[in-house]
């Protein structure tokens, strides 16, 4: 025999959700899609580059010693820089400027010897000379004799030889043209001069040319003998300013510190692997071992999985544009990141929602240390406190507020508490801030009210969107269904009045048992209501809506009585479903009977026929589901049983219930939920005190006194006996006669004493 604690059952659904390898496969899964979302990549994230101003005046954070690539190349650049070219003498250099010399005289010999115009002649003598001549010396060498012409081509082959022989450097170029004026004959004329001035200096060019080996062999031996730069700052020394522009050296500078990250790191991608496979190893750790009824199934897994991604990955995207919080105006702590906890404390459980609660709080942690210029104010330590405090605090204090919501203006609170306690872990971190500023503390209220607030109508946002898709009802949903004036319970009031009775009271009761096992009392309350919706198909056909002198099954055999019961609950189904009575309401109206018997039609109809098949008897179920439905099925049992039964008092209440109990479990009704045996007690003793406080033993009231009769105007005939009551009626529950509506309404209101006393003053 198991212990009472035992658990007879679980939904088989549950417990195929609630296996090794199916928590192995959401961890990996989730694990996976988180590690997608907290790759270190950020958008912009490429760092700040030379030339630009610095957005932050940066301090080193530890102490730092580097050699510099950039300061040591910067110093062998400028060594290398000093070393002067190395020349060297080109002999080849005169050969080819005399030879263009030659060319230049043979073509102007050859304008000359043409019979030309003076112009024409003077045209092609420019030409030859590539236009480098006066006209003063083209016409001199177009006039003057031909010898004088060959002489002046000696000399000026002479000069030109004798001055390239030399070494000429850049530099001396035109001390050598002034140097060839010298040599000039003087027995020329001055004309005859300039033309050979003119003709010699543009050939006049260096003869000496770098030697590109030697030069860059001796500069590179000079960067060598320059040692490395090493850099060295202390923890706490200024590195850059604000506004200032950024050279090589401040980048590598900064970049050292870790200031200014670029890229993507091997060690932030497996850290940040790390983090999201204990974020899933969490998530299946929890499902294998609380085996939370709220995960079981596809949609409830990916609507938690939804609700740890998004924000998630809106800390992600959104830290790295409000921190590090140079301005101090906090704007990371406006995210309304406890949207997603309270969301999951409406539409899952609170168990779900305190794990969402500390894994949300772990990766803001995370973001805030691993993001790009996560220390660069020097404040990293005081923004991750700020992180973790304030997602948990105001996560918490929203959904342990949201969590028993029945109406909307309770999730408006729970924004409240959640901006109250994300305001009180703000103001904690601003009491150790050394740089702390009392308008810091406007900033701050600022930004807890909007993210509380924010979380609010996000969280009541999502839990609107994505209850029905999910399959989930809010307790918001639940107090309007139930709700009398609701149009399908109107309609059970104005058509089916004994059902409607019944069904108040049978949620009364469900709803007190449920309330003491720890079940969900107010969905209890109102599957109730709505468990025996069906019979407004042909309500006349159950005993409580019909006259006590008409059998309606009178003219039925037992089968065709057994499908009209059996259609109350298909009927049932569909007009829930065609109304829009959401699952987890519908559910209740084929579990509340399980797969039991039409007792009464079967056992009817075996009397005819021992061998008729009892399976056509069977309601279509399925089992109860859950503790709920199942707490319904007993309560719609035992209120009908003690109703129809002649003798109510305690002992018997008590026999009945027992023996509903034990047909339940003896007719493996609840092999399907997670009900135990302790539970099955507790609602027992918690039926049967209901029902013997509703059919209690009434007490006989005495006859009116003289004094009560003269205020009643007189005697009447239809008072009852001494110490007696009038036939058939009983009193009254607030203690007044057995005076019915009709009865007082036939006696006219003139003939009241009591109106009389009043009208005559």
């Amino acid at each position: 025999m198991e212990s009472e604690t035992t658990v007879l059952s679980r939904p088989a659904e549950a417990r195929g959700w609630f296996t090794r390898p199916a928590a192995v496969l959401l961890g990996l899964l989730i694990g996976g899609a988180l590690f997608g979302v907290l790759f270190p990549w950020f958008p912009g994230g490429a760092g700040m580059r030379e030339s630009d101003a610095s957005p932050w005046t940066l301090s080193a954070p530890r102490d730092l010693s580097y050699e510099s690539v950039v300061l040591t190349e910067a110093a062998r650049s400028e060594a290398a820089d000093a070393i002067d070219d190395v020349h060297r003498r080109d002999d080849s250099i005169a050969e080819v400027q005399i030879a263009e010399l030659a060319r230049q005289l043979e073509l102007i010999e050859e304008a000359r010897a043409d019979v030309l115009s003076a112009s024409a002649r003077e045209s092609r003598i420019r030409s030859a000379t590539g236009g480098e001549l006066s006209d003063e010396a083209v016409t001199a060498l177009g006039e003057m004799p031909d010898t004088d012409f060959r002489t002046l081509g000696d000399e000026a082959r002479d000069i030109l030889g004798r001055l390239l022989s030399g070494s000429i450097a850049a530099a001396g170029v035109e001390a050598t043209r002034e140097q060839a004026a010298e040599l000039l004959p003087v027995s020329l004329g001055e004309d005859q001069r300039l033309a050979l001035t003119e003709l010699i200096a543009p050939l006049i060019i260096p003869t000496l040319v770098v030697d590109v080996a030697r030069t860059e062999e001796r500069r590179q031996e000079a960067r060598d003998a320059v040692p490395p730069v090493r850099v060295t700052r202390e923890r706490g020394q200024l590195l850059v300013v604000q506004g200032e522009r950024l050279s090589a050296a401040d980048i590598e500078l900064l970049d050292a510190a870790g200031l200014n990250p670029s890229g993507v790191r091997t060690t932030h991608v497996l850290a940040a692997g790390i983090v999201s496979l204990l974020s899933g190893a969490a998530c299946g750790v929890y499902l294998f071992v609380a085996r939370p009824r709220a995960l079981a199934g596809v949609r409830r897994l990916t609507l938690f999985a939804l609700l740890l991604l998004v924000p998630a990955a809106a800390i992600k995207f959104a830290f790295p544009l409000v921190l590090p919080d140079v301005d101090r105006h906090f704007l990371a702590y406006a995210l309304p990141l406890a949207a997603s906890p309270i969301a999951a404390v409406v539409l899952l459980d609170l168990g779900a929602a305190v794990l969402l609660t500390v894994l949300l709080s772990s990766i803001a942690v995370f973001v805030s240390i691993y993001l790009p210029f996560a220390d660069a104010a020097g404040t990293g330590q005081l923004e991750t406190s700020r992180a973790f405090l304030v997602v948990c605090a105001g996560s918490l204090a929203g959904l342990f507020v949201a969590a028993r919501a029945n109406h909307l203006g309770r999730y408006l609170t729970a924004g409240f508490a959640a901006a109250l306690a994300a305001a009180a872990a703000l103001g904690t971190v601003w009491l150790i801030d050394p740089d702390r500023r009392a308008e810091d503390l406007a900033w701050i209220a600022g930004a807890a009210a909007i993210m509380g607030v924010a979380s609010a109508l996000i969280g009541v946002g999502f839990f609107v969107l994505l209850s029905r898709p999910f399959g989930i009802i809010t307790r918001v949903e639940l107090m309007e269904l139930a709700q009398l004036s609701h149009p399908l319970l109107r309609r059970l009031q104005d058509e089916a009045p004994g059902t409607f009775q019944h069904s108040v009271m049978v949620s009364n009761m469900a709803e007190r048992a449920a309330d003491r096992v720890g079940a969900d009392s107010l969905l209890v309350r109102v599957g109730a209501y709505y468990h025996d919706v069906g019979k407004l198909v042909a309500p006349t056909f159950f005993v409580e809506n019909s006259p006590a002198d008409v059998d309606p099954h009178a003219s039925l055999d037992p089968l065709q009585s057994t499908r009209v019961i059996q259609q109350h609950v298909i009927a049932g189904v569909e007009i829930a479903r065609r109304e829009g009575v959401p699952l987890a309401i519908t559910q209740f109206i084929p579990q509340h009977h399980g797969t039991r018997l039409v007792e009464f039609f079967y056992r009817r109809a075996a009397a005819e026929d021992p061998e008729i098949d009892p399976d056509l008897f069977r309601y279509p179920g399925p089992k109860p589901q859950s503790r709920e439905t199942a707490i319904v099925m007993l309560a719609d049992s035992s209120e009908a049983t003690v109703r129809a039964s002649t003798d109510r008092s305690a002992d018997r209440i008590r026999e009945i219930v027992d023996t509903i109990m034990r047909d339940r479990l003896e007719e493996q009704q609840f092999d399907e939920c997670d009900i135990s045996l302790r539970d099955l007690r507790i609602v027992a003793e918690s039926f049967v005190a209901t029902l013997t406080a509703v059919y209690h033993p009434r007490v006989e009231y005495p006859q009116p006194t003289a004094r009560e009769i003269e205020e009643r105007g007189g005697p009447r005939a239809d008072l009852p006996p001494a110490g007696g009551q009038l036939p058939g009626r009983l009193p009254y529950d607030d203690g007044t006669s057995g005076e019915s509506e009709e009865d007082a309404g036939s006696r006219p209101i003139w003939a009241s004493a009591r109106w009389r006393r009043r009208r005559d003053g």
